[in-house]
């Protein structure tokens, strides 16, 4: 024990501090277990079991270490370095100690954060100061643990330090980039920059406006709200004053976002869209590919230039061979990203050397000479990429760890996924045997998905579309939504998906992290239905906890699982006809054509003879050992075709490296030899009954072999979809086929009925194994007649020309079969419209808070909006917009509603989504100009009315409160009170008047907080608003910051709770159940029941009123017979039913709201300017209680076409010597002239600026 105190008394090494020797020092576990001894010694925790394993006795400590030090006591110190010791240990050595790390971080739980907090400091300390890479390994060993376990505690590192996010991801440098470009833009399009967040970072305090300068004003007018009838909506020219010579530049803020940067297409796979060659120049050659991948995406990626392909080009990170062995020294193990914070490649660092080559089957790449010619060499591959991105599309390499690519690709990828995902187990590679090389080779796949994903997010922003492809990177989806949750990624499966039977057994550490991985995408597509059907099975049976749902009008399924939605849809892929045809159509294609015939099938060969064509890759899916057989077959079971039919097989060599290829390759060959060995025709000694050749053909001698060919013969194992027989199809319309049932095509073919009883448009092969059935359907292919093959030939290539590629990626990107957009549905029910109405709310929400950001709109945005109004329109009585709603299916009682209101909202977003999607600087102008279609008087009225508030707005500059009513005020009534969703449009405008006029906003309502209240209609963020509910006796500030009126007693409430049970037993009855929907129904405020008893068009008659009215009455009689505790109010729209304040026998007014908050919160109203809105006499306390504490400064605006209200809010304004006031016509008009006020002009002072 004395050992042990004196040990501790001395300096003892601390965790993430033992790099401070002259050599590198690795912690293992045997040094780790004896400081795990050492602190137990310290905190008096027995070792349990002396005879335990170094890895148990550091997964038995990791309990009482956590316990200690949550526990806060005075071992708390002690307990924590014996984490960070065991944490050391586990970000040393990735892979071996990777159970320890899982240990360590569900041992944590809940407290994670809390930890991260105190250990993040340490970890990035010793990176900085002694050069370790501990910050890396740790971001990606809880990447791995969140793939493997289907967990996010990624995210609660992000929660614990903001800047780790940030800086992995380059956010600031974005945010630079994208500030730089919008302001450039606007320099470009306006001598006005209109930029909300300009690099400058202007604030309002630099704001000089001098609003009471009348010959200001008038310029300002011209400039800004010069809003007129004609067809010409805005003037946007300045005053025509010279100030060139003038210090002071006025900047005008506003615009309805702030970034213009546009939607774009963020391609990400394994392979590039090139192909790189190396001269013997030294010159690097780049030249576009030929690829499937490459047909299918290039036609879309080629529309924009700003459009990003993220690709491997070989361009890895590799350790030479001469190098030292660090790990055999003790040096840490470089597991860090290959690029910077920025997403730029880091050419040099301290453990590796990085060397840039061509990654190519069967070719030599050679060593770099010297580390000047190796940078030469790299500086001139990059400036061939970057002459390629200034005529094309961007193309960014992905750079890897080389040893992880090999594994990722040659290994995991093509000797598991691929053959399992084909069913063709024989081919699996059978070192996957070894869960350890099995778990070894999956980390390099994950850290290579990995990287994928922190390129494809740091080059990605909120409005662009990521598209991820292929078997590869199954995982980026996952990893990315854990880096940023805002991006919108989707992927596309190019080949099919049918596992084999125990891939989710036997290979369970990759199979069920695959499965969770595809469901974080956004959208995910298939080839198939039998692919896409296969996948959900598999859903079904290995996360149950998962919800399936299927559209059928779209034919789109959606899974939500773990808090995400996938929508899962079907996309055969085509190919660009176009290309083909050009060249199939040549003169000089079709010599070759001619030439290329002649030279297979001899100058005079048989009449029925035919050539016989098969391309593909040499792969064993492609059944080229299959299609061997049944060709040696077909002349023993048909010896009269020996001498007339020939094969060309063209099998492309690939994948020679890998062991599955090369032996399947060889065998292939030995089975050709013995086909031309075994047959000969004595009447043409020059017939060969197969011709093979592993080279690859050029485009132009592909379509000319398509044009020579009489029969395609395409039949793979399993295929995603093979393009090649719709290649053959569109070039060679008389051509014949022969397809087996395992290429995705034949799927597709089937599906559109081209294949059925009444005709058979092409031979199929159901079983390739079976020679029998696979010579009969050649010989049939063979033999019939021209005609027929020529009419069956055209079906196809009419089918192939009407779905090309086009179609297909069109379709994929399509925003209309995601989850996330409203789809035309059938509104029959009352229940059926408020729900639809909450989906836009959502919507809405979503868009207000984009704009707010700067995040141009997603197409799938308006698209729902778009839908929603249609859905209702549909529903409506033809030519008009009253819709008839099944209740709750008793007779007489549907819901008669008028939606002409809601309608009209719709309309003025969609209208405004385009105005936000505008490049115009002048775009809030433009929107403005648009709402005077809503003023019942005309535009010239309504441009009178804008112009009259905005300048009452001017004179102000800048409020300190803003108070103000929600419906009739802000927003137009609606029919009834759930479907009274704020408009999108009107959530930016109030939003962004909060932010740049207001500094204390609040919205004060009769409506109560939720179910259904103010809140739940709302869709301006959190943040701008305070809100006041129930008169102001409710107020919400944020989540956490919620309070009352107090003076209520809990008898009153009572009261009030029997009085509402009794008037909702009331409308149970038919006669009276329409007042539950119209207007705002029935509503249980705090302190208050309001039920309505008209609608906005009243269409209730005045004796149904007046009979409604009575009703309740007596019911509130009945419980407070002497009127002591109630006060009924009768308003045009509702009657409301108010508990008297104890103190005065009065009720609760906006007004008395208004002094509660001020009073919570500390404010004095009597100091600074105060904007006060209404629109009705429950509005007037409000004015009035701001009027008696500041009469000078308080502005107000009245909505409100009553003469009689109009003449007492001016009369109460004048009685206290305030003119400060308006009054418009509608919400619309208001809005306006708010959104106008937004336009600020701030005068920068050139002299003062540095």
């Amino acid at each position: 024990m004395n050992e042990v105190e004196s040990s501790n008394k001395i300096s003892i090494e601390k965790p993430f501090q033992k790099n401070k020797k002259k050599d590198l020092v690795v912690s293992n576990e045997e040094s780790v277990s004896n400081d795990v001894r050492r602190l137990l010694s310290i905190m008096n925790e027995a070792e349990k079991d002396i005879k335990q394993s170094n890895e148990k006795l550091i997964k038995d400590s990791l309990s009482t270490f956590v316990s200690i030090w949550r526990a806060k006591g005075k071992y708390s110190e002690v307990a924590f370095e014996g984490l960070l010791v065991i944490l050391e240990l586990c970000l040393q050595n990735n892979n071996e100690n990777q159970h320890i790390f899982n240990s360590l971080i569900e041992t944590l739980g809940y407290h994670s954060v809390q930890f991260w907090k105190s250990a993040i400091p340490i970890v990035f300390n010793s990176d900085l100061t002694y050069g370790s890479k501990y910050r890396d390994a740790l971001l990606f060993n809880l990447t791995l643990f969140d793939v493997n376990f289907g967990k996010s505690k990624l995210k609660e590192l992000f929660a614990a330090d903001r800047y780790i996010q940030k800086s992995l991801l380059g956010v600031n440098a974005k945010r630079f980039s994208e500030q730089y470009h919008s302001l450039q833009r606007r320099r470009s399009k306006s001598s006005l920059i209109q930029s909300e967040d300009s690099l400058s970072e202007m604030s309002e305090d630099e704001t000089e406006a001098n609003a009471k300068n009348v010959k200001e004003r008038q310029a300002r007018r011209r400039r800004s709200i010069n809003i007129n009838s004609s067809t010409e909506s805005l003037d946007k020219h300045c005053d025509s004053g010279d100030d060139t010579n003038n210090i002071n530049t006025t900047f005008s803020t506003g615009g309805l976002t702030s970034q213009y940067l546009k939607k774009r297409v963020i391609n990400v796979s394994n392979a590039p869209p090139v192909s790189l060659k190396k001269e013997k120049t030294g010159e690097w050659e780049i030249k576009q590919g030929s690829g499937g991948l490459v047909s299918c995406v290039d036609p879309v990626m080629s529309k924009d230039h700003e459009n990003m392909w993220l690709a491997n080009l070989g361009m890895n990170i590799n350790k030479k061979n001469n190098q030292i062995d660090y790990n055999k020294k003790g040096h840490i193990v470089d597991n860090s990203p290959t690029t910077n914070t920025l997403g730029l490649p880091l050419i040099r660092q301290q453990l590796a050397d990085v060397l840039f080559h061509v990654l190519a089957d069967d070719e030599e790449v050679e060593d770099a000479c010297g580390k000047e010619k190796g940078m030469k060499d790299d500086l001139s591959l990059l400036g061939v990429l970057n002459n390629y991105n200034k005529a094309n599309y961007k193309l960014n390499p992905v750079i890897v760890q080389e040893d992880d690519y090999n594994v990722y690709y040659g290994g995991i990828s093509n000797g598991l996924i691929w053959p399992a995902f084909h069913n063709l187990e024989e081919y699996i590679v059978k070192t996957y045997d070894d869960p350890t090389i099995l778990n070894d080779h999956w980390c390099a796949y994950v850290r290579v998905n990995y990287q994928f994903a922190i390129d494809a997010v740091r080059n990605s922003r909120p409005q662009d579309f990521i598209w991820i492809h292929d078997y590869h990177l199954m995982l980026t989806g996952l990893i990315m939504q854990n880096l940023d949750p805002n991006l919108e990624v989707g992927f596309f499966l190019h080949i099919p998906f049918q596992p084999t039977n125990d891939f989710f057994t036997k290979y369970k550490i990759c199979s069920l992290p695959v499965l969770r991985g595809l469901l974080k995408f956004s959208k995910v597509g298939f080839q198939t239905h039998r692919d896409r059907a296969s996948f959900i099975d598999y859903i079904k049976k290995y996360l149950t906890s998962a919800q399936i749902s299927f559209d059928i009008k779209t034919d789109t399924y959606t899974i939500t699982h773990e808090g995400t939605i996938a929508s899962l849809g079907v996309f055969p892929v085509s190919i660009k006809n176009e290309d083909f045809l050009k060249i199939a159509n040549n003169p000089e294609t079709i010599e070759k054509s001619i030439e290329k015939r002649k030279l297979i099938m001899g100058e005079n060969p048989p009449k029925d003879g035919n050539l016989i064509f098969s391309v593909e890759r040499f792969d064993y899916t492609k059944g080229i050992k299959e299609k061997l057989n049944a060709w040696m077959h077909y002349f023993k079971k048909y010896p009269n075709r020996i001498g007339k039919d020939v094969l060309l097989q063209v099998a492309v060599t690939n994948r020679r490296s890998v062991d599955t290829y090369r032996i399947y390759q060889d065998e292939c060959l030995e089975i050709a030899e013995l086909i031309n060995a075994t047959y000969k025709c004595n009447e043409y000694p020059n017939w060969k009954p197969l011709i093979l050749s592993t080279d690859g053909l050029s485009r132009n001698e592909l379509v000319a072999t398509y044009l020579a060919m009489d029969i395609g013969l395409v039949t793979p194992k399993k295929d995603g979809m093979n393009l090649v027989v719709k290649e053959m199809l569109v070039c060679n319309q008389n051509a014949g086929l022969v397809i087996s049932t395992g290429a995705g095509s034949e799927i597709q073919f089937t599906n559109a009925g081209l294949y059925s009883d009444e005709e058979k448009t092409y031979k199929r092969i159901v079983n390739l194994f079976d020679v029998d059935e696979f010579a009969e359907a050649i010989y049939n292919a063979a033999i019939e007649s021209k005609e027929t093959r020529s009419k069956h030939g055209k079906k196809l290539n009419e089918f192939i020309l009407a779905n090309d590629i086009e179609r297909w990626s069109t379709s994929f990107l399509d925003p209309a079969w995601s989850h996330q957009v409203i789809k035309l549905t059938d509104i029959k029910t009352l229940d059926d419209f408020y729900k639809l109405m909450m989906r836009t709310r959502d919507i809405r929400r979503q868009i207000v808070e984009r704009v707010l950001k700067g995040i141009p709109i997603s197409d799938h945005f308006s698209i729902s909006l778009i839908n929603a109004k249609e859905s209702l329109l549909h529903a409506c009585k033809p030519g008009t917009t009253q819709i008839t709603l099944q209740t709750d299916g008793k007779e007489n009682t549907n819901a008669q509603l008028d939606i002409a209101i809601e309608i009209k909202e719709f309309e003025r977003d969609i209208s405004f989504l385009e105005f936000a999607l505008s490049d115009d600087v002048y775009n809030v102008e433009q929107f403005i100009d648009s709402l005077k279609s809503s003023h019942t008087e005309g535009s010239e009225q309504f441009r009178q009315e804008v112009v009259n508030v905005a300048d009452l707005f001017y004179d102000a500059d800048h409020f300190e409160y803003f108070f103000t009513d929600r419906d009739g005020t802000l927003k137009s009534y609606s029919c009834t009170y759930q479907g009274s969703v704020q408009p999108a449009y009107s959530g930016v405008i109030q939003a962004q008047f909060a932010r740049r006029c207001a500094q204390t906003c609040c919205i004060v309502t009769t409506s109560p907080m939720l179910q259904i209240g103010v809140l739940d209609v709302s869709t301006i963020p959190e943040g701008y608003y305070y809100f006041g509910a129930s008169v102001g006796r409710d107020w919400y500030l944020d989540p956490s910051h919620k309070f009352r009126d107090t003076t209520i007693s809990p008898n009153d409430l009572h009261l009030l709770d029997v009085i509402f049970d009794d008037i909702n037993k009331m409308l149970l009855e038919t006669k009276w159940r329409r007042f539950t929907w119209i207007g705002s129904g029935l509503q249980k405020h705090y302190g208050h029941i309001t039920l309505a008893h008209q609608d906005v068009y009243n269409t209730v008659e005045k004796e149904e009123v007046i009979l409604l009215d009575k009703e309740i009455k007596n019911i509130v009689k009945k419980h407070d017979s002497s009127g002591e505790h109630i006060m009924i109010k009768l308003t045009d729209t509702d009657i409301k039913i108010f508990l008297k304040t104890s103190s005065t026998g009065k009720i609760f007014t906006k007004g008395d709201g208004i002094t509660l908050f001020a009073k919570k919160m500390g404010f004095d109203l009597t100091k600074g300017r105060i904007l006060v809105c209404g629109d009705s006499e429950s509005d007037i306390p409000m004015l009035e209680t701001c009027l008696k504490l500041n009469n000078e400064n308080v502005f107000t605006v009245w909505v409100s076409t009553n003469n009689e209200l109009k003449v007492k809010v001016g009369e109460l304004c004048r009685q206290y010597n305030n003119n400060n006031y308006s009054f418009v016509s509608c919400p619309e008009v208001l809005l306006g002239a708010m959104a106008q006020a937004t336009i600020r002009e701030i005068n920068i002072n050139r002299s003062n600026a540095h």
